[in-house]
């Protein structure tokens, strides 16, 4: 398997060059940017596989960030590194399009498990599912991440919402507890804060839908979610 590229866009120069030394020592080929606009810089030019992505940057903050990535390169997944007891910021930055975050200070066995973990699933993400996947009004395309709909407009998903979707239209009419949802589509053991995780992703994706197909993904209160096919 090619060696995978990491960035780093993270400020801190301590914190900066002990991901980066870690995640060398794991295999990984790392890219270092100290602001935003050097990330962007690297992200738009370069193979990056994977952002870890600090909010609270010079000259571009991490949401702007995120915003950009959503437009210019929807499939590059990110991990945000956020202080501890800020969870606005953290519900914020999903709702940016982030895949996952991890709180500082972190452990760098948390950390490495949650990139193994969100880069296990890219690749999958992209090889799993040549076939497109059909339900009423529409299908949902794994080559181009997107929505297609049947009057042919073109929806983007970000990577998450993709795998979301993904998930839920290959079980159809089963109830998926948030538990199950974080565990086969984040790659992480639920907590308290982190189903909140699932419901942010949800809400962007009912957005990008049309009514019709978004009312077709219920939540049933105290159980989960399922995917009405009928």
């Amino acid at each position: 398997m090619a060696q995978r590229t990491i960035l780093i866009a993270e400020d801190d120069a301590s914190i900066r060059e002990g991901l980066a030394d870690a995640l060398q020592t794991h295999g990984y080929r790392v890219l270092i940017a100290a602001d935003g606009e050097s990330a962007l810089r690297q992200i738009l030019t370069q193979e990056v596989d994977l952002v870890l992505l600090d909010l609270n940057m010079p000259k571009l903050n991490g949401f702007k960030l995120l915003k950009i990535m959503g437009k210019e390169c929807p499939g590059v997944p990110s991990i945000i590194l956020t202080a501890h007891g800020e969870e606005k910021e953290r519900v914020r930055g999903l709702e940016s399009g982030a895949d996952d975050y991890v709180v500082k200070p972190f452990s760098m066995a948390e950390l490495l498990a949650r990139v193994a973990a969100v880069l296990r699933r890219y690749p999958t993400r992209r090889l799993s599912a040549e076939k497109a996947l059909l339900f009423p009004g529409g299908s949902l395309n794994p080559s181009s991440h997107s929505v297609i709909m049947d009057s042919g407009a073109s929806i983007a998903l970000r990577e998450k919402e993709f795998e979301l979707f993904h998930y839920l239209l290959a079980h159809p009419g089963r109830i998926i507890p948030q538990e199950e949802l974080l565990l086969r589509v984040w790659g992480s053991h639920a907590s308290a804060s982190e189903t909140r995780t699932v419901a942010v992703t949800l809400t962007r994706l009912r957005d990008k839908l049309a009514p019709t197909i978004a009312q077709r993904i219920e939540t049933v209160r105290g159980r989960g979610y399922k995917w009405n096919d009928s």
